[in-house]
């Protein structure tokens, strides 16, 4: 019978091949790993468990990034017809809020020679191929892509016609698990101009489609703002 002697050692045992079943629990939560070993003339076989890749397999902890980034995607709408409140952005972490302080700013400046905003959110693909998980310094990171779509306008003071500024970006994401939501955060996020082809290059990806999605729209009526 294997007999524990310290912490993660075990022995002694006779020569063969067997399976090894290993349980890992962490913030994310619990994972297996199987692996075959032969202990044929070795004293001594190890076995490395990388938290990280486990994760990174885990459908329960791609199914939290992937809402994330869908969340993320879909309240970006909403700040930009909310006179860019970066406190829309219900999954962003604080630190990355900040970054956008400078944005509402310079929309209050112009605000005046506009008087419709629009954004709706068609959808996006995520490329899962892109996908990193890291644990370091305790805290779990994620790193991904996705090809997302917008239909916006803008309408100018003293115009009848809306400019169109719908686009179409590559944007790369890191997110931050926060252990009190236990919920994954959008860190930061950085976009490139896209041409909408880019994902039929990707082998491994998800859609993340929105079904007749609204429009939103910010209106400027006199001093007032309404959304």
């Amino acid at each position: 019978m294997p007999e524990k002697k310290k912490s993660h050692t075990y022995g002694p045992l006779l020569p063969g091949t067997y399976q090894t079943n290993v349980t890992v629990k962490n913030s994310l939560g619990t994972f297996f790993q199987k692996e075959k070993k032969d202990l044929w003339g070795n004293s001594e076989v190890s076995m490395i468990v990388d938290d990280s890749r486990l994760a990174q397999k885990s459908d329960n902890v791609q199914k939290g990034i992937l809402e994330a980034v869908r969340k993320f995607n879909e309240d970006l709408s909403v700040y930009t017809t909310s006179g860019l409140d970066a406190n829309k952005l219900s999954n962003a972490t604080d630190s990355f809020k900040e970054d956008f302080s400078l944005e509402q700013a310079q929309f209050e400046a112009i605000k005046d020679y506009v008087n419709e905003v629009t954004s709706q959110y068609l959808g996006s693909v995520v490329n899962m191929d892109e996908l990193s998980i890291n644990h370091f310094d305790s805290d779990w990171k994620a790193e991904i892509e996705a090809l997302v779509s917008y239909n916006e306008k803008i309408k100018y003071t003293g115009e009848k016609n809306y400019e169109d500024y719908s686009y179409k970006s590559l944007r790369k994401y890191t997110l931050k698990y926060d252990k009190n939501t236990k919920k994954w955060l959008v860190d930061d996020a950085e976009d490139a101009k896209a041409d909408g082809s880019e994902s039929s290059a990707w082998k491994n990806k998800k859609e993340l489609k929105q079904k007749n999605g609204p429009v939103l729209k910010w209106v400027r009526s006199g001093d007032k703002s309404d959304i």
